[in-house]
């Protein structure tokens, strides 16, 4: 297992405080001011006093709306600072994980898996390879009949009922040589009924009867070649 990781912790920061804005006063401050005014507002509306000291009222009035909008920037600013240091601890958070990931006992394990999965699939390669040998001498009949009659062009033949024009529409449609000829592609080109189709099966038919399979020729020297690049 690779040695512990190092990991950089809070501690090892020393980030530097920033003061609050001028002239805004802390939570507790604005709350013993606004209770200190409440009192004094009651008694100036509670008690009989001489009719100078009435003018108070709109003077302590307008300081406690001087100290609602002081709290909400505190408030504001309060929320502020909040976020930011949610930012922040995401950040650590996300770095830490990645460090962990790459470097750590969570990236050597999924490195190692990795590597025993790359030795296992080079290990197999050699019966990867005898299977895909395999298929092709299995399939070798099909292949050679499919690219027998891919020598045999629809442009060349004699079809009843089939001439430049209808050999034009089922060029259009992909259907060149022999190989390409089944029922269902023939059927969607348009003027292709049941007879003209069948017609062009039977044309098909009497090439694939010519076809001879050389078993010597079932894999080619290409076919090896192509199985051993993949």
């Amino acid at each position: 297992a690779p040695p512990a990781l190092q990991l950089p912790l809070p501690d090892h920061f020393q980030p530097t405080g920033r003061p609050l804005p001028l002239g805004l006063l802390r939570r507790e401050y604005i709350i013993l001011i606004e209770i200190v005014l409440s009192a004094l507002s009651l008694l100036l509306c509670g008690l009989q006093v001489e009719p100078r000291y009435i003018i108070l009222v709109p003077v302590l009035a307008a300081i406690w709306i001087i100290g609602s909008l002081t709290s909400k920037a505190y408030k504001a600013e309060v929320q502020r600072r909040r976020e930011a240091f949610n930012r922040a601890k995401m950040d650590y958070d996300h770095l830490v994980s990645q460090i962990q990931q790459l470097g750590g006992l969570e990236g050597f394990i999924a490195k190692r898996t990795m590597l025993e999965k790359m030795k296992d699939e080079i290990l197999g390669l050699p019966e990867e390879e005898k299977r895909a040998l395999a298929a092709l001498q299995d399939n070798a009949r099909e292949r050679q009949k499919q690219k027998f009659l891919e020598g045999f062009f629809i442009d060349a033949a004699s079809i009843p009922g089939v001439g430049p024009a209808r050999k034009a529409a089922l060029r259009s449609f992909g259907i060149e040589t022999a190989a390409d000829v089944t029922r269902r592609s023939v059927k969607q080109v348009k003027g292709f009924g049941d007879h003209l189709t069948q017609a062009v099966i039977d044309w098909k038919a009497s090439c694939e009867r010519r076809f001879v399979f050389r078993p010597n020729e079932a894999v080619t020297p290409a076919d090896r070649q192509a199985v051993m690049a993949k």
